[in-house]
C-alpha cells in the first residue's frame, strides 16, 4: 500500500516455505525457487510456480509459464 501497488500486481521470488506462504497470504503471485536447499514440494501450492533454474526467471516474470 505504501508503494501504491496492489498485492495482486506483485511477484515474489522466494526460496523458503515461510516466504512463499507469506507471499500467498498477501495475495501476491509467487515464483518458488527450488534450485537451492528447499525441496520443490515444500514450495508448491496455489498461485505458485515452482522452478529450479534461475535462467527461467525472466520468462516466468513475463508470465510465459
Amino acid at each position: 500500500a505504501l508503494m501504491g501497488t496492489h498485492p495482486t500486481a506483485c511477484i515474489v521470488v522466494e526460496d523458503s516455505r515461510a516466504g512463499v506462504e507469506g507471499a500467498r497470504a498477501a495475495g501476491m503471485r509467487v515464483l518458488g525457487y527450488a534450485g537451492g536447499l528447499t525441496p520443490a514440494d515444500w514450495l508448491e501450492g496455489p498461485d505458485t510456480v515452482v522452478f529450479t533454474d534461475m535462467a527461467d526467471l525472466p520468462r516466468l516474470v513475463r508470465g510465459d509459464c
